[in-house]
């Protein structure tokens, strides 16, 4: 997905839900298994052969996560970061799902929310 952006900048509405339905039903098959994804970023987000999308670098996920269970391991994405991640508070799955919105966000304006030019 990440050069898929780079090259159209952002998508279309119904493109977007597209594409974020297809990544819930990732997350949801990722969370019933007990496993948090924990870097979703559109660099990590890539298409098959008929243009679904599939989740791929699972570097940063963690396996044995239930419900409740808060893990407190720093990692991600610098302009993805959750809000828990950057107090380093824990977090759940529900990171996840912050991280969703973040990508549906650069989905349809073109750059993540809290995006800023000046590296300063």
């Amino acid at each position: 997905m990440g050069m898929a952006l780079a090259k159209h900048r952002k998508f279309e509405l119904d493109v977007a839900r597209v594409y974020a339905a297809e990544v819930v039903l990732a997350l949801e098959y990722l969370h019933n298994n007990n496993i948090i994804f924990r870097d979703l970023k559109p660099d990590n987000v890539v298409f098959d052969q008929d243009g679904h999308c599939l989740l791929t670098d699972f570097g940063l996920s963690k396996q044995n996560v239930f419900a409740t269970t808060v893990s407190n391991s720093f990692c991600g994405s610098v302009a993805y970061l959750a809000p828990e991640m950057l107090k380093r508070a824990g977090h759940t799955r529900s990171i996840d799902w912050y991280l969703l919105g973040v990508l549906i966000y650069e989905m349809l304006v073109g750059v993540p929310p809290y995006f800023n030019p000046d590296k300063a």
